[in-house]
């Protein structure tokens, strides 16, 4: 019986995210009252994407940050557009999200280089259907995935 010396390796340390920027893409409110601000979280240099495909990837984070709606729930449609202006390469994601609040996440495999996207967010109350009054919006921004 021989025993040898081997090698070992660990996993990679897990990197954090970087925050590139947050982008305003507010909404009219389906509700009574003034517009919904939205604020989107920006990041890149993602490893391991919430959506489980592998990286690099780019993670966009929506919310209003505010009190929840008070008795219904916002049901919101987000599409985002991108466009990596490197290789020419394009691609869409939707995400559909019912919550108290507005908020979504959508994650961008668009390959490595600058990409630019485009948010659309359609943004409605669920009540007894699933997208009472829907109000639309779109904002645009740029990141490195």
């Amino acid at each position: 019986m021989t025993v040898g010396v081997g090698t070992a390796s660990a996993i990679p340390e897990y990197t954090e995210p970087n925050l590139v920027t947050t982008l305003r893409c507010d909404s009219p409110n389906p509700l009574p009252g003034p517009r919904i601000p939205i604020h989107v979280d920006v990041f890149n240099q993602i490893p391991f994407p919430a959506d489980g495909l592998p990286g690099p990837a780019i993670s966009l984070i929506g919310s209003h940050r505010a009190q929840p709606a008070p008795l219904l729930d916002y049901t919101v449609e987000t599409r985002v557009t991108w466009r990596n202006l490197s290789t020419g390469r394009t691609g869409s994601v939707t995400v559909p999200t019912r919550a108290r609040m507005v908020t979504w996440q959508v994650d961008l495999h668009p390959g490595r280089g600058p990409v630019a996207f485009t948010i659309r967010q359609k943004i409605g109350l669920m009540a007894f259907t699933p997208m009472v009054n829907a109000q639309y919006s779109s904002c645009s921004g740029r990141a490195s995935a």
